[in-house]
């Protein structure tokens, strides 16, 4: 392991991990954004997709849950890969998640922010309008992380109340409105063609809440009695959102019709269009805690993404230089992983506002995204009963049955889209997220022949081994 410095230790409390996750999970720029891409295979059974999204999601949680309790580290899910099945998972682990995690960032925090902004007013849609934006938010993005979790944090409570607050009340009053039209129909298969169309839709609907247990347990190690903190963050946050995403769908399906939702998802920003229905007050407030939900995101998946960053190149894998895993002397920040995650997702993010437009781009790269993010969490899954026999803690439903099931999830869906894919660009999508998994193989293989020992000893720090070592 690489002497580089390390992250300030017992600095988050559980109230400030519960909003950097959901930062991460940005329900505002959900709601105008990526709820889009649900709609688009789900339609008027969109809740019924959150619905699943949320319950399928408890059960792939439950792994970091577990972890939580023994392993804490910046690494996250490549550390529990590690600890549970050794260095080479671990590597493998990396690869995934280094791809996703620099592909999710760019898609949803730059390329959703410019296409929503660019949305609003559809004659401001070339690269001259909506590079910059993109831009500026990966940039103002990296300043928060640079800076702290302190100033991250005080700035996603203070935006994130006032966001769900808006969208709740937003919500009930189209309910309300709605009168005699609301259904429970929208919950059951009456409005969906067929289980293939679900099934792409929880792509969509399970990446909603996919960053939750990563943006928290990437701060294990600066977590207040991690142990402990990090296990009650993981249950507040999905309870939190999970109920003011379903209440959102909800809202939105009966504002718009069940049976005229095809139409919803090929609208500009057809969110703002039912809250501009409602008075011109709500109106602006949601465009401006959409605006500020989009760079909530930016900046947990920023600070998650360089933590984990710093684990790798701590370890010395993934080819990355020293200089990565630096520590900032003043602030105890991974600065140089974010400024490294901040160049390559920006030009990732450009390639593909590029070829296919902000909106589409983005959604291509989000599908892309995926595969790589299932695999992470079966990886883990699978490392889960592996650690708990050998400290022998090991318990059949919560670390042998119940990430079976959540592995069975994932693989269905991946199966089922592989099957069945979309026309052009979303195969090419699916096409490229899958054959990913082959490659970060590949490229363990290789990094196993060149540097043996770093790939033998990765994915092993964490806080718990931290305390063992010789003061």
């Amino acid at each position: 392991m690489i002497e580089t410095g390390r992250l300030k230790r017992n600095s988050l409390g559980g109230f400030r991990l519960v909003w950097q996750a959901m930062g991460t999970l940005s329900v505002a720029a959900d709601a105008a954004y990526l709820l889009t891409g649900v709609v688009e295979y789900a339609l008027g059974a969109t809740p019924l997709a959150l619905v699943l999204g949320v319950f399928a999601y408890l059960f792939i949680m439950n792994t970091g849950y577990q972890f939580s309790k023994h392993v804490n580290s910046a690494g996250s899910y490549y550390t529990f890969a590690g600890k549970g099945l050794g260095g080479v998972a671990g590597t493998f682990q990396a690869w995934n998640m280094a791809f996703y995690g620099l592909i999710g960032y760019g898609s949803f925090g730059f390329l959703g922010l410019a296409a929503f902004i660019t949305l609003l007013d559809p004659t401001y849609k070339g690269i001259i309008f909506w590079l910059p934006v993109a831009f500026f938010a990966a940039l103002i993005s990296f300043i928060f992380t640079h800076r702290g979790m302190k100033i991250s944090t005080d700035y996603q409570i203070a935006g994130g109340v006032i966001e769900v607050a808006v969208l709740l009340i937003g919500s009930a009053l189209i309910i309300i409105n709605a009168g005699k039209l609301n259904t429970l129909a929208v919950f059951s298969t009456k409005y969906v063609s067929g289980i293939s169309q679900l099934l792409f839709a929880m792509i969509y609907s399970m990446i909603l809440y996919f960053g939750t247990t990563v943006s928290i347990t990437a701060m294990g190690e600066e977590a207040i009695t991690p142990q402990k903190t990090i296990k009650k963050a993981l249950i507040g946050t999905v309870i939190l959102s999970g109920i003011t995403l379903i209440i959102v769908s909800y809202a939105f399906t009966i504002g718009w019709g069940p049976s005229a939702m095809a139409s919803f998802a090929g609208s500009n920003d057809p969110g703002v269009i039912l809250f501009s229905k409602l008075n011109p007050v709500i109106y602006i407030l949601l465009i401006l805690v959409t605006v500020n939900s989009f760079m909530g995101y930016n900046i947990s998946v920023s600070n998650a993404d360089s933590r984990i960053f710093y684990s790798f190149a701590r370890d010395g894998i993934l080819f990355l230089p020293e200089s990565i895993a630096k520590i900032h002397k003043k602030y105890k920040t991974p600065s140089n992983a974010a400024l490294t995650i901040f160049i390559m997702s920006f030009i990732i993010a450009v390639v593909f506002g590029v070829l296919f437009g902000p909106v589409q781009g983005g959604l291509i790269m989000l599908l892309i995204n995926a595969y790589a993010a299932y695999t992470e969490h079966i990886v883990a899954s699978i490392s889960l009963p592996f650690m708990m026999k050998r400290i022998g803690k090991l318990r059949v439903i919560e670390h042998v049955i119940i990430p079976v099931i959540g592995i069975l999830i994932l693989v269905i869906i991946m199966a089922g889209t592989l099957i069945s894919p979309e026309k052009y660009p979303e195969n090419i999508a699916v096409y490229i997220g899958i054959a990913w998994i082959p490659i970060a193989g590949i490229m363990t293989l290789i990094e196993y022949k060149l540097h043996p020992d770093r790939v033998r000893k990765a994915a092993k720090m964490s806080i718990e081994e931290e305390a063992l070592e010789p003061k």
